[in-house]
C-alpha cells in the first residue's frame, strides 16, 4: 500500500509514534507484522494509550463506517533520537475476545502477540500494513484530538498514540512544536477495529 493523498487527508487517523519494544528492532517488528498480514490477512499490534482506547477506536470505527470511510494508523518518527523508550515487558497474549466474553486463539501462522498483558490489554487489528520508503511527513496541525476535538494532538512517552480527527489546529497556543513528523509506515485498520487481549 502506497501512501496517497487519501491517506494523509483521511478524517479519522490514529497517529503513533514507534520505537523499540523489549529490545525486537523496528524494522524486525514490522517485517514480523507484515508477514502475518500476507499470510493470515491481519495482524494485531498491541498499544496502550489512554488516547486510543479500545472504547475511542470503536467509537471512531463506528462513525467512519457509517460515513464509509476507512481508518488508517500512521506510525511517525519521535520529535528527537530517543524520545520512544524502549518497551521491557514481553508477555505473549494466547487469546483475543471483543467482548471479553468469547475467547479466540490467534492463528498458529501469525508471529507472538506482545507487551505488558493485563485484564485490560488490548490490540489494534490491521489487514493492511507498508512501510514507507519515501521522505514523507505527517502534519500533527491537521489534527485535533477525537476525544476533545478542541484540543491538539500532544504526543508523549505516556500518550503515544492518539485517535485523530481531521482539524486545522495551527492557530492553537497548545500545539506541539514539533508538528511535522516522518512517517514510518502505514496500516489500514481492521473491520473488527481492536479486541482485547489475555
Amino acid at each position: 500500500m502506497a501512501l496517497t493523498d487519501e491517506i494523509q487527508e483521511s478524517k479519522y487517523l490514529i497517529i503513533s509514534v514507534i520505537g523499540p519494544h523489549a529490545g525486537e528492532p523496528l524494522n524486525q517488528i514490522f517485517s514480523r507484522k507484515i508477514a502475518d498480514v500476507k499470510k493470515t490477512g491481519k495482524t494485531f499490534w498491541v498499544i496502550n494509550s489512554p488516547k486510543a482506547s479500545l472504547e475511542l477506536i470503536h467509537q471512531m470505527k463506528t462513525n467512519a463506517l457509517k460515513e464509509n470511510k476507512d481508518i488508517f494508523c500512521i506510525f511517525i518518527e519521535p520529535s528527537q533520537k530517543g524520545g520512544s523508550q524502549d518497551t521491557k515487558q514481553s508477555e505473549q497474549a494466547k487469546e483475543y475476545s471483543e467482548d471479553k466474553k468469547i475467547w479466540q486463539s490467534f492463528d498458529e501462522k501469525i508471529s507472538p502477540i506482545t507487551g505488558k498483558i493485563t485484564t485490560n490489554s488490548y490490540a489494534m487489528i490491521f489487514n493492511e500494513l507498508s512501510l514507507i520508503e519515501t521522505e514523507s511527513k505527517l502534519n500533527l496541525w491537521n489534527y485535533a484530538d477525537f476525544d476533545n476535538q478542541n484540543e491538539p494532538i500532544k504526543l508523549n512517552q505516556f500518550r503515544s498514540t492518539f485517535c485523530g480527527i481531521q482539524k486545522n489546529m495551527s492557530n492553537n497556543p497548545n500545539n506541539m512544536k514539533s508538528n511535522l513528523r516522518k512517517i514510518v509506515a502505514v496500516a489500514k485498520l481492521h473491520e473488527a477495529g481492536a479486541v482485547w487481549l489475555r
